[in-house]
């Protein structure tokens, strides 16, 4: 309960409890001056109808004494008139059988009023001739009662209700302030900071504010300067200084992880060359060249990032290495034309010659040199031909064109099958679980295909949300027959994160399951686009969902400062360097304090060593997954072994 609710309770409760004391007092003192009023009339009347009937019964006249009590009790005041003769021979006696009826029997048995018999006497010529007893009426002392009571009863709610209201308003207009520290506390504890403008003027509450905003600004601070320090880090062992691309050793450590990644599988490795590149410094100046590395870099980065887990390098003067796992021959021969035209336009309107693309497949496990070796022997080829910009792929003049309709009769097929589900735990140092990844394999009808392959068909047919809610709901059904103790993450495609159609669908199919299974956002999409990405975040965590940035890399570090995020997943690129270079220690080390400060989880994936995984927990990471610690496990007995045969 909020203190506004508590305070405003409290109120509510104290408004109350004095309104119906005052309303018990009142109606308590008006139910004491009724009784003594009856008293007084019934002895007031008793007294001038003694003195009335001294000449009528000093001449023994009943018959007129009746007429006379009978004139009195006729008035309905009283409920009981009596004369009595001191002899008892003579007797007049009016009782009335009247019932309050406009009260409420409750009513009356709260609030009892009691009519006590008044007694006087009757003097004839100085002597006692009779007696006279008037007792007065109470239903008419009732039913005024009542009346003033159901007033005094309104009027004290309506003033309980008015006092109510505005003792709400003036309570929210002093807690105001404490409410913006409480969003503050909330924005802390979310990786949002948030300032107050304006102090308060109570002193304790302008106090408690000053404080919270230094905090803010001294959190906020100390975030920044750490991403800044990652950030020259980054680009003085990682970066290229003119495009701001990765360089060679990046991109020779990026086609390390690839050849043994089993997740992602085989792919292609293609090398952009500008020939004539130096003539372009010589006819326009080096800005000129700088500006063409800018574009060509830009144009490189927009065609890998439509791909999922593609990467570009710049490794030489005129030289782009890019990566794209899970595709074959085929796919990269239909995507690379428009950009080879592109490059080729702006490379010649610059003064350059003739740009060449060359491409070699990479097998899984295969050594990095061999690969290399067949890629530089392509772009020999590629020298000698004469034309204006040429591509060459290793399976030459073999490479069949891309059969659209073969793949996405083979799409169709595998989207059709529900997928075989393994669960990848992740462990703290302590050997907890913090949670545990969903992986999927794919059935085309003959094989189990892990998700690289699939992921380049689906990214080539745009069907991104159907494979991420196939995954979804079978994850679900699984949940539903057996819930798991530790919660489960599920990967989504970028695509599907930056469409915003994908929200709806998914928010219907995760009502009542936020709390078991958690999401996995690709960097890539906050790459392609910040805006959509960070809303769909804010949305997810609006539904109390637990989101991961997986593939994180120093360029995601950004998305930390906005709210939303979990914890993130290093890429396994930075840490698998931890052993062989000792620069990026200072670098992952910087990357797990920047998170630190705001509160979010880092967890390093696919970590296959043991001596890895201890340097990683001597840097204070939260959480390890990977061969390293645990081998994935079906997510239920109908999930056995997969043997893979790509």
């Amino acid at each position: 309960m909020t203190l506004y609710r508590l305070l405003l309770l409290a109120m509510v409760l104290l408004i109350g409890s004095l309104s119906c004391s005052s309303l018990w007092l009142y109606l308590h003192g008006s139910q004491a001056f009724l009784n003594q009023q009856l008293s007084v009339h019934a002895q007031d009347t008793a007294t001038s109808l003694g003195l009335s009937l001294s000449p009528v019964l000093g001449a023994d006249d009943w018959v007129l004494a009746g007429s006379m009590a009978d004139s009195i009790f006729d008035r309905g005041e009283y409920q009981y008139v009596a004369i009595r003769s001191l002899d008892q021979r003579q007797s007049i006696e009016r009782l009335s059988r009247a019932s309050a009826s406009g009260s409420p029997r409750w009513f009356r048995h709260l609030f009892p009023l009691n009519a006590p018999v008044e007694r006087s006497q009757v003097n004839a010529r100085w002597r006692l001739v009779a007696d006279v007893e008037v007792q007065a009426s109470v239903v008419r002392a009732y039913d005024y009662l009542w009346q003033i009571s159901r007033k005094a009863m309104l009027f004290s709610a309506a003033l309980a209700l008015v006092s109510a209201l505005v003792g709400a308003w003036i309570l929210r207009q002093l807690l105001q302030p404490l409410q913006l520290v409480e969003r503050q506390a909330r924005g802390l504890r979310r990786h949002h900071y948030i300032k107050q403008a304006s102090l308060p003027r109570v002193r304790e509450l302008r106090s408690l504010v000053q404080t919270m905003n230094v905090m803010v600004d001294h959190s906020e601070a100390m975030f920044k300067e750490q991403c800044r320090r990652m950030e020259r880090l980054r680009a003085q062992s990682l970066l290229d200084e003119q495009t701001g691309l990765g360089n060679l050793a990046r991109g020779r450590k990026r086609l390390a992880q690839l050849l043994k990644d089993a997740e992602l599988g085989d792919g292609m490795i293609a090398k952009v060359h500008l020939v004539g590149l130096d003539k372009v410094a010589l006819k326009s100046g080096v800005d000129a060249e700088l500006s063409l590395l800018r574009a060509v870099a830009t144009r490189l980065s927009e065609w890998v990032l439509q791909l999922p887990h593609a990467r570009v390098y710049r490794v030489g003067f005129a030289d782009f290495m890019l990566l794209f796992p899970g595709i074959g021959a085929a796919d990269l021969a239909s995507l690379e034309t428009e950009v080879r035209q592109r490059i080729s336009i702006d490379l010649q309107q610059a003064g350059g010659d003739r740009v060449l693309i060359v491409a070699c497949g990479y097998p899984l496990n295969e050594a990095m040199e061999v690969v290399e070796g067949r890629l530089e022997h392509q772009l020999s080829l590629a020298l000698t031909q004469d034309q204006a910009s040429v591509y060459l792929c290793d399976s030459g003049a073999e490479l069949a064109p891309l059969d659209l309709a073969m793949q996405e009769q083979q799409l169709t097929q595998l989207l059709s099958v529900p997928p075989r589900l393994m669960l990848q735990p992740v462990f703290d140092r302590t050997g907890q679980t913090l949670h545990q990844e969903v992986l999927a394999r794919f059935n085309d009808g003959q094989r189990w295909i892990n998700p690289g392959p699939v992921m380049a068909m689906v990214a080539r047919q745009r069907c991104h949300q159907q494979l991420d809610l196939l995954v979804l709901e079978n994850i679900l059904r699984r949940l539903r027959l057996r819930p798991q103790v530790q919660p489960v993450t599920c990967n989504l495609t970028a695509e599907s994160v930056l469409d915003p159609l994908f929200l709806g669908q998914l928010r219907r199919r995760m009502s009542g399951h936020w709390q078991a299974v958690g999401f996995e956002v690709p960097e890539r999409a906050f790459l392609v686009d910040p805006q959509l990405t960070q809303r769909f975040l804010e949305a997810l965590q609006d539904n109390g969902a637990r989101i991961w940035l997986d593939h994180t890399t120093p360029a995601g570090m950004v998305l930390m400062a906005k709210p939303g995020l979990h914890g993130i997943k290093l890429d396994p690129a930075y840490t698998r360097s931890l052993l062989s270079e000792e620069g990026h220690t200072d670098l992952i080390e910087m990357m797990i304090g920047a998170a630190h400060t705001r509160g979010i989880k880092v967890v390093a994936e696919q970590v296959e060593e043991a001596a890895l995984a201890e340097r990683l927990w001597q840097l204070g990471i939260d959480g390890v997954q990977g061969f390293a610690v645990r081998p994935p496990k079906p997510f239920s007995s109908e999930d056995g072994p997969v043997a893979l045969d790509d």
